[in-house]
């Protein structure tokens, strides 16, 4: 066979079978929807992980009676904790936090629920709490604080290894931290941990993650007085020192957080995110949403892909009703039997949703 020709069939060859790869992939992965979060708003910026073996969802904010803040309304703080028990369940209301409080940072670890930081709005909070329950009440035992207070944060976990990177330590606030904390979970009383500042600008929403080989940072958007610019840069910390990493393709500031590893070997997925280009739109109820696809970083070779995108439609949990499915940001990724549960969050600016997705990628 003539060259130019063997190396034709060759690419058409490979090509063939990474559209059978990637066809098998989409048909592999499922979306669904789990019981709708007991409110009718939904919140955005809450608290989420596991508790037991179920699922905990806490705090957050939502604007009061729906009313965006171009017509006045007011945001408002949830102290209430509600709790999934399986996927088949309906939440119920399990107790409440020790304030209205939300946007900090989660933790699950050995059937025990852990928070920290967050704000009420008008005062950023340094507290950190574990939750456990105890004969199916709630029990709120306060652990060492931050060494500073911060809301907007990003956080990851690995094992029981707890990271939370930048946010703001004042609201409004001017610029944004690049403080890195560690806290183990399995030694709590040790406190937190100051780590290496995060290389470049200091961020908001940043997305993040962590495995066996370090903390990965990506995203976010720095402040200039109290402006913000959405970044698409990442960062690698191996626990001692960071490293640049390739960007991603574009800004997923307020991703859900923390980005899940380990559910795909070498792989990192993100969700969902605000890339930023409408930040500067007033565009109102006319806004059309955050970005649907899920991102995935891969570890080995350094490089981004688009593995799926979160679905139009999908079928209510209880009724079967098709619905329309948000695409949301400034929630919480939460890994529960092998899927990723996303609950709640902001479905377009000043609108919360209260839909709880399931993805088994």
């Amino acid at each position: 066979m003539h060259g130019a020709l063997k190396k034709i069939v060759l690419h058409a060859g490979l090509t063939l079978l990474l559209a059978v790869h990637l066809d098998a992939q989409a048909q592999k992965a499922s979306w669904g929807m789990l019981a709708a979060i007991p409110d009718s708003l939904g919140f955005a910026g809450s608290y989420a992980g596991k508790l037991e073996g179920g699922i905990v969802y806490a705090g957050g904010a939502q604007f009061k009676g729906g009313i965006p803040p171009w017509k006045n309304g007011n945001k408002v703080y949830s102290d209430k904790v509600y709790f999934l028990s399986t996927e088949t369940a309906s939440w119920e209301l399990l107790g409440r936090l020790p304030m209205p409080l939300g946007y900090g940072a989660s933790a699950s670890f050995n059937g025990n629920f852990f928070i920290a930081g967050g704000s009420d709005g008008a005062t950023c909070y340094k507290q950190t709490y574990q939750i456990s329950l105890a004969s199916d009440s709630l029990q709120i035992k306060k652990l060492p604080s931050l060494p500073v207070p911060l809301t907007n944060l990003a956080f990851a976990q690995y094992n029981n290894y707890w990271y939370v990177i930048g946010g703001q330590v004042e609201q409004p606030a001017n610029q944004a931290s690049k403080s890195v904390f560690r806290f183990d979970l399995s030694a709590p009383d040790r406190g937190w941990q100051q780590l290496a500042d995060l290389p470049g600008e200091g961020r908001i929403f940043a997305a993040a993650a962590a495995s066996s080989s370090g903390l990965y940072v990506f995203s976010g958007a720095s402040l200039h007085q109290a402006k913000r610019r959405y970044l698409n840069d990442g960062f690698f910390f191996n626990g001692e020192s960071w490293t640049k990493i390739a960007p991603v393709p574009y800004s997923i500031t307020a991703v859900a957080n923390p980005g899940i590893a380990g559910v795909i070997e070498d792989e990192i997925l993100f969700v969902s995110g605000d890339d930023g280009k409408l930040a500067q739109s007033d565009l109102r109820e006319k806004h059309p949403g955050f970005a649907r696809n899920v991102l995935s970083y891969h570890i080995k070779q350094n490089q981004w892909s688009v593995r799926d995108t979160i679905p139009k439609f999908l079928k209510a949990h209880s009724s079967g009703k098709k619905l329309r499915v948000h695409a949301p940001v400034t929630t919480s990724a939460v890994v529960w039997n092998g899927s990723i549960i996303i609950p709640g969050g902001e479905a377009r600016p000043a609108v919360r949703t209260n839909q709880v997705l399931i993805y088994k990628p």
